[in-house]
């Protein structure tokens, strides 16, 4: 059986010991540490082991990264940045893609639309009089510049406030979402997504 006592400010002790290896322990801690070591033998045996330990520490050699390691990591870090690029970029092509789809078939479908609708009302006869200027005058254009100046006359005509209100609601949504993938581009200068 050991006769040692165990000791009741061990971990206390040990902190202390460890800030008075680095010098960074106060006079009034130093000396109560050291009144301590007087008197207790398994502490004076910890502290013989670090300093020990710190010896051999101080002792050796620094050794710094291999030769080139910082110049392979940045070269890591800017090939992960230009293929962050590429992939933002292809997002901005994809939603720039779509965005032009969109609006294509938008207009296809309004014209379309237009179409049924102007086949359909018979009773605007003063409407498709005074469109018919419209339609001569266009007719140098062709089909595609005829249809699309009926259409656009008509629409205007008949749902000019909700056209404007809806395609302005469009642009803003394709600004919004053209702004955010601006703010998240990896090495752009905004870091926190905020312009």
């Amino acid at each position: 059986m050991d006769d040692r006592m165990e000791c009741n400010q061990q971990d206390r002790m040990t902190e202390w010991m460890s800030l008075a290896l680095d010098h960074l322990l106060g006079e009034t801690e130093e000396r109560q540490l050291q009144h301590h070591l007087d008197a207790c033998p398994q502490c004076q045996e910890e502290w013989a082991l670090m300093q020990e330990a710190s010896t051999l520490f101080e002792q050796s050699m620094m050794v710094g990264p291999p030769l080139g390691f910082a110049i392979r990591v940045e070269r890591r870090l800017e090939a992960k940045t230009r293929q962050r690029r590429r992939l933002f970029g292809g997002i901005a092509v994809l939603t720039g893609s779509l965005s032009l789809a969109g609006v294509a078939l938008a207009a296809l479908a309004l014209m379309v639309l237009g179409g049924v609708l102007w086949s359909k009302s018979g009773a605007f006869a003063e409407i498709q009089q005074s469109t018919r200027v419209v339609s001569t005058l266009a007719s140098g254009m062709g089909l595609v510049g005829k249809g699309a100046s009926l259409f656009l006359k008509d629409i205007l005509l008949s749902y000019g406030g909700p056209v404007l209100l809806l395609s302005g609601i469009g642009l803003i949504a394709l600004v919004g979402i053209w702004i955010w993938v601006y703010s998240r581009q990896p090495g752009n200068s905004h870091k926190n997504g905020v312009l």
